[in-house]
């Protein structure tokens, strides 16, 4: 498979699943203020140019990155909505015999249930959790509170100190990714033999079962599925997947902005 089919299955493809790893991690804090600020505008910019690349589509994002960056980008916006590509069930309308008058008091009886299009940053599940929502440290509560919610940092229930709703956490408290999760499975459902494009970007092994072990397993059970796996040391394809993925042996984030 070429990788100028990319093209082609990007506009085929009424799914879009996206799986973004390691690469997408803003390292920890180091002395070189200087570096640390060029890696996180390469970063918001690389968000801004995937925004623009999937805005149009009706996507889906899982991301191992803890530290929130793509809240804070288009991608997380509470407001903007995504476009939805569910599948519609046929009406009466579409049946040979029925009369207008009789859909009409069909459709009084049995109104049509209107969806709640999904905002952007409900598009978004972040299972390794988000640093900076913070949870207590004994996890004494399910509570998750957002920043600034609670400005000493304190548990108003145990006292203890709050600490970031990641699985860095003593104990972490899952139910902050879960609702976003159960949201991301129903939508997986969804592209059970439909066109569906996936873009593994950045995802080694430091947790494959999150991203890489199951989109690999997706494609394989999706016979209408392609992947597209970019990385910079782990792009191999199962021989399994021969012909409906490929290995992109590039840093994800660059490979990414070079398609501004």
């Amino acid at each position: 498979m070429e990788q100028a089919d990319l093209s082609r299955y990007w506009k085929s493809s009424p799914k879009l699943l996206i799986g973004l790893g390691e690469e997408w991690k803003l390292p920890k804090k180091t002395e070189n203020h200087q570096e640390q600020a060029a890696q996180k505008r390469q970063l918001c910019r690389a968000y801004e140019i995937l925004y623009e690349l999937i805005k149009d589509k009706d996507y889906f994002i899982i991301t191992m990155a803890t530290d929130g960056m793509i809240y804070d980008t288009p991608l997380g916006s509470r407001q903007e909505t995504v476009i939805s590509e569910r599948c519609q069930e046929k009406g009466l309308s579409s049946c040979e015999g029925i009369s207008e008058e009789m859909i009409k008091r069909m459709d009084r009886v049995f109104p049509k249930r209107q969806e709640k299009p999904d905002t952007r940053w409900e598009r978004i599940v972040a299972p390794c959790g988000n640093e900076t929502w913070r949870q207590c440290e004994r996890a004494c509560t399910k509570d998750i509170w957002e920043p600034g919610e609670i400005p000493d940092d304190i548990c108003p229930h145990c006292h203890a100190p709050l600490v970031g709703n990641t699985i860095e956490a003593p104990i972490y408290i899952e139910e902050g990714y879960l609702p976003q999760w159960n949201r991301y499975t129903r939508w997986l459902a969804e592209t059970l033999n439909q066109e569906t494009l996936i873009l593994e970007l950045g995802t080694g092994f430091d947790n494959p079962g999150v991203i890489r072990f199951p989109f690999e397993k997706a494609v394989f059970f999706n016979q209408k599925a392609h992947m597209w796996r970019v990385n910079e040391k782990f792009s191999q394809i199962p021989q399994e997947l021969k012909g409906r993925a490929e290995g992109i042996k590039k840093n994800s984030v660059s490979w990414i902005m070079g398609r501004s």
